[in-house]
């Protein structure tokens, strides 16, 4: 996997390559584009509660999604309000 963080600190955009089998998660609306190689799932992390509790008091997103590379591809994500991208993990 590789990444690529672009027109910082106001608007970043980030591009994720992903090789075939590669995995990542974003929040439900950071994704701006894919390419069609990707596949892409949506969940919540951990049980009910601890979501509900994310969510309500962290201001995190209550459902995840996960992109999965079925070959080589790109997923471009961006933060919600503008701004710089800071945490990978």
């Amino acid at each position: 996997m590789n990444y690529e963080v672009k027109y910082r600190p106001a608007y970043a955009l980030g591009i994720v390559s992903l090789e075939a089998g590669e995995k990542i998660q974003a929040e439900t609306g950071a994704m701006v584009s894919m390419s069609d190689t990707i596949k892409i799932e949506t969940g919540m992390k951990g049980a009910l509660l601890s979501g509900l509790k994310r969510s309500v008091l962290g201001g995190e997103s209550f459902f995840l999604n996960t992109f999965e590379a079925e070959q080589v591809g790109e997923v471009t994500i961006a933060p919600a309000l503008p701004g710089d991208i800071w945490r990978w993990s």
